[in-house]
């Protein structure tokens, strides 16, 4: 094995929304500023890479995903550059690249990571109800039927997930692919062109967002949760820094349009709130604007 660091995001997207010298600038959760090149930004020591049976390391994940890689940006050179359409094939390519980068980042590995760790400590807390109770109310429990289906889970699973957690992320990123991407491929497409070049990313810049129901529900609401089947989800991803993919089930058809100034300014919104640790821009003067605007006050002003 010779590959032991891994993109969290891939190079040839950042390449996308470098300036003229080839840098991205990045603003992190500390507030710095920095420049630097993509090849160099948003790594990690073998993210990636899974164990076989007889204990050999594989990078089978990390070049699934190259490939995915080459492909879109194939893709997008050729095509959606030029704002031209695509065919099944082209459409199916890009689906599977914009799936892929929903799944494989840092932070919905971290999401994972919250979501069992909270199992975990239900089971707990379950078990510890459950030895404190009297004998009588656990034969009752005991006796009372189950409505659940299938095996149940317990907690040495829950913590073996938790423990192999990493690598389970890296090969579940690969089976859950055919299904998001085919989602995806199904919602309409509209890709907006800025002609400033004024779109920025982030390390976490596929974005599922509810508009309709976080101002009906509330932005933190249940009801505004985002999923990929809701009929109002709107799916946002910068491509470069003068295009981005909106998707979503209520477009009237596919299109390319020109996106003025008020547009990329609720899309970067989006962008940036759905950031985990690091917004990537073409320029240091954008990343100090980010910086400036949100602010924890103004963040929670704008979120509101």
């Amino acid at each position: 094995m010779t590959k032991k660091r891994h993109h969290t995001i891939p190079r040839c997207y950042l390449e996308n929304f470098t300036d003229e010298n080839g840098f991205v600038w990045v603003l992190d959760t500390k507030d710095n500023i920095f420049n630097i090149k993509p090849e160099n930004v948003l790594l990690e020591n073998h993210f990636y890479t899974i164990t076989l049976k007889n204990g050999e390391k594989s990078l089978v994940v990390e070049d699934t995903l190259a490939n995915i890689e080459g492909a879109y940006i194939s893709i997008f050179e050729n095509k959606i550059k030029n704002n031209l359409f695509l065919n099944d094939e082209e459409r199916a390519k890009v689906s599977v690249f914009i799936a892929a980068l929903f799944l494989r980042t840092k932070s919905h590995r971290e999401d994972l990571r919250s979501l069992f760790s909270q199992l975990k400590n239900s089971m707990v807390d379950w078990k510890k109800q459950f030895e404190s109770m009297s004998e009588e109310g656990k034969r009752i429990l005991a006796a009372t039927p189950s409505s659940g289906k299938g095996e149940s889970i317990k907690i040495e699973d829950v913590d073996n997930y938790l423990d192999n957690l990493n690598e389970y992320h890296s090969v579940s990123t690969i089976e859950q692919l055919p299904g998001i991407a085919q989602i995806i491929f199904d919602m309409k497409w509209s890709v907006w062109t800025n002609k400033d070049n004024k779109f920025i990313t982030s390390d976490n810049p596929v974005v599922l967002l509810r508009p309709e129901s976080i101002k009906k529900y509330g932005p933190n609401a249940f009801g505004s949760r985002p999923g990929f089947l809701y009929k109002d989800v709107e799916l946002t991803i910068p491509l470069s820094k003068n295009k981005l993919l909106l998707a979503g089930w209520l477009l009237n058809e596919d299109s390319y349009v020109n996106a003025p100034d008020d547009m990329v300014k609720e899309v970067n919104h989006r962008t940036i709130i759905g950031s985990s640790e690091r917004i990537i821009t073409k320029s240091k003067t954008e990343a100090e604007d980010i910086k400036n605007k949100y602010t924890e006050t103004a963040y929670k002003k704008n979120i509101s």
